[in-house]
């Protein structure tokens, strides 16, 4: 296969990683499938494009979250990372339906459990510290702001949101 550009070479990787795999006795059938689709989406977006394995097996649907979700809270050379509570947000909201949402709602629950007593900086700059987290705005929490002990409902005011969790 010889590809002409980046993107292609991009795109390609999960066909190759499953290569280098598939005739490997010791990874199950299962995981092998998984690597060759974890950048497909439920919604046929994602790629590789030529992949078909409808419907995406439980591996496949977890890796894909969790590559989403590290990819975007990580430091990149064309990009600065992202705060955990926005990425969850954008997977939540703005991509519903291209992730299995039992995954997405058993990563956000997980994280939620986490983070309560944690220091953040909110997008005005503000230190605060979250002290609530709502069932139903997992993504968007109570906090504390630490100069003047202001309690703020990130789910009431939207112009804030959480930058870094510090």
């Amino acid at each position: 296969m010889i590809l002409t550009n980046t993107t292609e070479e991009i795109h390609a990787h999960p066909i190759f990683s499953y290569k280098m795999i598939k005739d490997s006795s010791i990874i199950k059938d299962l995981v092998k499938i998984a690597v060759l689709e974890h950048h497909g989406r439920l919604d046929g977006t994602g790629y590789p494009k030529g992949v078909k394995t409808k419907p995406m097996n439980l591996f496949s649907k977890i890796i894909a979250v969790a590559d989403v979700f590290h990819t975007m809270t990580s430091e990149r050379t064309y990009r600065r990372k992202q705060s955990a509570f926005k990425v969850l947000e954008r997977i939540l909201h703005d991509d519903f339906g291209k992730f299995d949402i039992g995954v997405v709602k058993t990563l956000l629950s997980s994280f939620a459990n986490f983070s309560i007593g944690s220091m953040v900086k909110l997008n005005n700059g503000f230190i605060a510290e979250i002290i609530f987290i709502d069932a139903g705005s997992q993504t968007r929490p109570v906090i504390k702001v630490m100069d003047s002990e202001q309690i703020i409902n990130l789910g009431i005011n939207r112009k804030l949101y959480i930058e870094e969790i510090l």
